[in-house]
């Protein structure tokens, strides 16, 4: 299910005695995702340098806290998934706890913690994917 694991291509960060050289390269290929919310996650995960698998782990440490939020908020807004849908693809146990992460991430963007800048950027390449995922389906 999800495309870091299931393509190990994509997955040198974290890679034991991998040079330094080769754990900076990521790679993301929307494509390979199976839905449009892995899709999400992958691209948010890739724009702030790291992979799904590291962005769903748990811990609250920052700035992986708020990049999580950051993709929790733009797969509710974008791919309309379920709470309990989010739950499961962040990893997160209950739908309860997602349904918390809304007022979170408003609260964060209107601090400045999450940067209106950076969700304009996400929700441009969310929008590429999202269109040609669109076109995909057809």
């Amino acid at each position: 299910m999800n495309y870091y694991t299931t393509n190990p291509d994509t997955l040198t960060i974290g890679v034991l005695d991998a040079s330094p050289l080769f754990q900076q390269e990521r790679v993301f290929r929307p494509q390979d995702c199976e839905t449009l919310p892995e899709a999400i996650l992958g691209a948010v995960a890739h724009y702030y340098g790291t992979t799904s698998v590291e962005l769903v782990q748990p811990g609250r440490d920052e700035p992986r806290a708020t990049q999580r939020l950051t993709a929790a908020y733009l797969i509710k807004k974008v791919a309309k998934l379920s709470n309990t849908k989010l739950a499961l693809l962040l990893q997160r146990g209950h739908a309860s706890t997602v349904s918390h992460l809304m007022p979170s991430v408003e609260r964060k963007v209107a601090s400045g913690k999450i940067s209106q800048e950076d969700i304009i950027r996400l929700n441009s390449i969310i929008g590429e994917i999202s269109k040609n995922w669109d076109h995909e389906c057809d």
